[in-house]
């Protein structure tokens, strides 16, 4: 298939697209269940992230990556992605994701991070984050980026923004583990196995009741998994139990034990020992980190 050419208009607006004065301030929308407090960057070269390339970032926001110009890796949850044009890669909040080793010392690299209030519309993006973009998608990119640079039409950055996530949903996927695509088949049984561990998250649950809810074995269940994702699937469970705890300490009240019961771990001791090697500090450590850097204050009755 060939690949969509790129106009030299498109190519100059998104050199032109300025950075942001604060990399997690807002920007305003009166939509709901839509893309928020959107900041839109590029970066054109090697020295931009040379610094950055083995830090390990995660934090509360969506990540979406364009690779315009020359191909890099990308690492989300120690899953390594080729990214090269015409794709485009969503990271998820609190993911682990670092690297962006670019093959070339200039490129040409958009991203536009978000947050959105119900996510679960796009959790179908989470185990094939990588999709093969159309012209169409490049014009609405295009339009993102004018939009973004206009300050009198930023109310219409969370329109855009929503048709070009609703499209990557429809997109074919790009997916790659190591050299080896993902297998073609491999959505039907990888979104059943989401949608069930995310329901489900609250609840104590191995894969043996995983399987038998799904109807198959336990090893096949197994070993397709890693197949199609690079990954075991009690690793991918144990992440999203953890990110989302990680999510509930920054978003709620709720104590460091309610946390741990609402992630389906069976005592508090196993969370903190699970969170400290997941994140490197204790649950309490993390959330107070996190207060600090957003200028917060941890309510009176937190407990931890």
């Amino acid at each position: 298939m060939r690949k969509p050419k790129l106009l030299p208009a498109t190519l100059a607006e998104m050199r032109r697209l300025r950075a942001p004065r604060d990399y997690f301030s807002e920007t305003r929308t009166s939509l709901k269940l839509r893309p928020e407090k959107i900041l839109c960057f590029v970066r054109k070269n090697r020295q931009e992230v040379a610094s950055e390339t083995l830090v390990r970032y995660h934090h509360h926001r969506y990540v979406l990556v364009v690779p315009w110009q020359e191909a890099g890796e990308v690492y989300v949850d120690e899953r390594r992605f080729l990214l090269r044009h015409p794709q485009a890669l969503l990271i998820f909040p609190f993911q682990f994701h670092y690297g962006f080793n670019f093959k070339m010392a200039r490129v040409l690299w958009q991203f536009v991070t978000f947050e959105v209030k119900d996510g679960a519309a796009l959790e179908a993006l989470r185990l094939a984050p990588l999709r093969k973009l159309e012209a169409k998608d490049h014009g609405l990119l295009s339009t993102l980026a004018e939009v973004w640079n206009n300050p009198h039409r930023q109310d219409e950055l969370a329109d855009w923004l929503a048709l070009i996530l609703k499209r990557m949903l429809k997109a074919p996927s790009a997916l790659k583990i190591g050299h080896q695509f993902e297998p073609k088949n491999s959505s039907s049984l990888l979104m059943k196995i989401n949608q069930h561990c995310l329901l489900n998250l609250h609840q104590l649950f191995g894969l043996k009741e995983l399987a038998a809810q799904l109807a198959v074995s336990e090893s096949h269940l197994r070993s397709s998994f890693r197949r199609e994702t690079g990954m075991s699937l009690g690793q991918h469970l144990r992440r999203l139990r953890l990110q989302k705890a990680m999510g509930l300490l920054l978003q709620s009240d709720l104590s460091i034990t309610q946390v741990a019961e609402r992630c389906g771990f069976d005592s508090i001791f196993t969370f903190s020992r699970s969170f400290h090697r997941f994140i490197g500090m204790t649950a309490r450590d993390y959330r107070r980190r996190l207060a600090d850097s957003r200028g917060s204050r941890i309510p009176k009755n937190r407990k931890g």
